[in-house]
């Protein structure tokens, strides 16, 4: 990866202990082992940038460019070799395929380009007649917030209803300036959920998660996922298992509500798309009669009709 510097913004930041891990790229990351395409993007690639994977919608790579790298991207491998992305043949994919309803707008960041290029991209989509919900996954409120001004705003909110999917993996990343940008996309009419990635040493503890979730709700953000860290190349040494994580959000039942709880789920190898997992509640089923372990951990008898 041949650009690897931080902008001013994160430059200023950095110094915070649950942020500096996340960008401070170190090159010996690249020898670790992983897979360089984890989600099985290319066997599910239909046109130029354009990914289909599940029957209802696509996610289109518009671009290879961000406003800082992670160390942990499942994407790395798009960094120096980006196919590219074709407006043109995205459209034409989505017209001739009438069950996709939803278009999710990735990279890369798609909020590095220049606005007359996004509005572009949104209004062509917009405009197609089975395209009903538009989102955009950015990590500008986290990366570089300066990005989010009037002119910006005025774009996005043509588009409306538009849903705005932000990177987020620690408190330490809610900066004032985040939540002034924050506010003024819910302001305009831009619905805001939250995307986590569980990270070891960053946040792989429900106090860390707790305080995150909870202060994003404060501010008029859903927390959506929390996701396992994909098995991508360079990887290894951010990963928690399946065990801690659903330990984790047995804690988090038991001390925050359903609005500030994400979904845990994670990316099956090969492919294999999300699978959606929560603590075991279920402890015995004897025909219509069933045992539960609340979220205090008593076992409640329950009777099904």
């Amino acid at each position: 990866m041949a650009n690897v510097k931080l902008n001013g913004y994160l430059a200023s930041i950095i110094h915070k202990e649950g942020i500096k891990k996340q960008f401070k790229f170190e090159t010996k990351l690249l020898k670790q082992n992983g897979t360089e395409d984890p989600l099985n993007e290319k066997r599910f690639t239909k046109a130029k940038g354009l990914i289909h994977r599940y029957p209802d919608r696509v996610v289109l790579t518009i671009t290879n460019r961000c406003f800082a790298y992670c160390n942990f991207c499942f994407r790395k491998h798009n960094w120096d070799r980006f196919d590219g992305f074709d407006l043109n043949e995205a459209e034409d994919y989505i017209r001739n395929h009438p069950s996709i309803r939803e278009v999710l707008i990735s990279g890369g960041d798609p909020l590095t380009l220049p606005n007359s290029e996004l509005e572009k991209i949104l209004k062509t989509f917009r405009d197609i007649p089975n395209i009903k919900i538009i989102r955009i996954g950015s990590r500008v409120l986290t990366a570089f917030p300066q990005r989010i001004d009037k002119r910006l705003i005025d774009t996005l909110k043509k588009y409306l209803p538009l849903w705005l999917a932000i990177h987020i993996n620690h408190p330490d990343e809610i900066t004032e300036l985040f939540k002034t940008k924050a506010r003024a996309l819910i302001e305009s009419g831009i619905s805001i959920v939250s995307q986590t990635v569980l990270l070891k040493g960053i946040n792989d503890n429900s106090h860390t998660l707790e305080k995150l979730f909870c202060k994003l709700v404060e501010i008029g953000i859903k927390p959506y996922y929390l996701f396992g860290c994909d098995q991508a190349q360079a990887n290894e040494d951010y990963r928690v298992s399946i065990d801690k994580a659903l330990k984790i959000m047995e804690n988090l039942r038991f001390r925050i509500s359903g609005l500030c709880m994400p979904v845990y789920a994670f990316d099956l190898p090969e492919g294999g798309g999300k699978v959606v997992l929560e603590p075991d509640r279920l402890i015995k089923r004897v025909k219509n009669r069933y045992i539960f372990r609340n979220f205090e951990g008593r076992e409640i008898h329950y009777e099904d009709v």
